[in-house]
């Protein structure tokens, strides 16, 4: 059977200079350049289908979402090693916070020139999506 959609295709980040932040994604993240343009820089996971395209905007805007309790993301990158990939980000110099331990998950941001957080999130056994995302980490 045919489905209507398959799978998240696209995050788009505001920032205000494509350039730099297409270079801090590439270097934080392992990303790879598929193109720069002067308004957007679209880059992609080695291996991975959904892609990242920075939009150029005149000033930062947010990438959360007030829930009356939290800010929320409204994207998260996914770690299957948590402390690993808040050690390798701080090795690379990304601002990081502390990692947060909550029933389900283990998580952290880090930062991007422009100051959007970039939320870091390991599900764990207690989680209802660890299945899920289990499926997946072999695939990585």
């Amino acid at each position: 059977m045919e489905k209507i959609v398959a799978k998240v295709g696209c995050i788009f980040i505001p920032v205000t200079d494509v350039k730099r932040s297409a270079e801090w994604y590439v270097r934080m993240f392992d990303m790879e350049t598929i193109e720069i343009l002067d308004h957007r820089a679209g880059l992609k996971f080695p291996l991975r289908e959904t892609l990242v395209l920075l939009w150029k905007v005149a000033k930062p805007q947010t990438v959360e979402f007030d829930t009356g309790i939290d800010k929320m993301p409204y994207y998260n990158f996914s770690s299957y090693d948590i402390h690993s990939s808040y050690r390798m980000l701080q090795g690379k110099g990304a601002a990081v916070s502390e990692v947060h331990e909550m029933p389900g998950y283990r998580f952290f941001e880090t930062f991007d020139p422009d100051g959007n957080p970039v939320s870091i999130v390991e599900e764990t056994p207690e989680s209802p999506y660890y299945e899920h995302k289990q499926q997946f980490r072999n695939h990585t």
